[in-house]
């Protein structure tokens, strides 16, 4: 059973000792789970990941969906299908680096050297750009492609007055509740940081979140596609067998 966003609700009162919602009122607490949702995300980008049919433009440079956050991998061409159940699989989409089409295919992005197709057989990804990909060979404009792309958590109605009143799913996995109850506590005590005991608490609640992401890294999106376990560092891209 999905856990419901009323029940981190509940700890949290329970937690901070506000069972009634006197010093922090329900809404406010609303408001902050919706922010340690984004939060979550924002380390994590795979907690709120979808599978995603992509139609290819003309070219080399591809978007994303509007409303996605950044791009996870491309997994495979689809030959038909735009749901879960219907998808025809096609060839696997591989990633590779940039700097390796760059240096054996440096006229890789114009219809002439290397002619667009309608299957794609490498993409490569820039974190600074996060919506935007390359696939290789050049797409037709006639390519689908099935990704893996974050999305942003749809938040809660914050308006509520009573605990029954979300009685909505977490907009992330469960593994995450624990995570999202720290991140409501640090900005509870953030409140009343005046009180240096309650800075202490708040500050143990935010490393509580942080650990349990396990956000020990300087990337700004430590979930992109180049940081998969299964990049490709150094590959021979050809246009034939590869």
């Amino acid at each position: 059973m999905a856990v419901k966003a009323g029940a981190v609700l509940h700890r949290a009162q329970t937690l901070i000792q506000d069972n009634t919602g006197i010093r922090w009122p329900l809404p406010e607490l609303a408001q902050w789970l919706n922010d340690a949702t984004r939060e979550v995300t924002l380390y994590k980008p795979s907690a709120s990941s979808d599978s995603v049919v992509l139609s290819l433009t003309r070219g080399t440079r591809q978007t994303i969906p509007a409303g996605a956050l950044m791009l996870l991998r491309i997994i495979r061409n689809l030959e038909s299908g735009s749901t879960a159940s219907d998808r025809k699989g096609g060839r696997a989409v591989r990633l590779v680096n940039r700097d390796v089409l760059d240096t054996q295919h440096p006229d890789w992005h114009s219809d002439g050297p290397t002619r667009f197709t309608l299957g794609v057989k490498h993409f490569t990804f820039d974190e600074s750009d996060p919506t935007t990909f390359y696939v290789f060979p050049g797409n037709d404009g006639n390519g689908t492609v099935e990704a893996l792309v974050s999305q942003a958590p749809p938040p809660i109605d914050e308006a509520g007055t009573t605990l029954a009143d979300y009685e909505m799913d977490m907009p992330l996995p469960d593994v995450y509740a624990n995570a999202v109850l720290d991140y409501v506590l640090y900005r509870a005590y953030s409140k009343d940081a005046s009180f240096a005991e309650n800075m202490e608490r708040a500050n143990a609640h935010y490393n509580a979140f942080s650990s349990s992401l396990g956000a020990k890294t300087s990337s700004e999106f430590s979930g992109g596609a180049n940081h998969a376990p299964y990049r490709v560092t150094r590959d021979r891209v050809g246009t034939g067998g590869q």
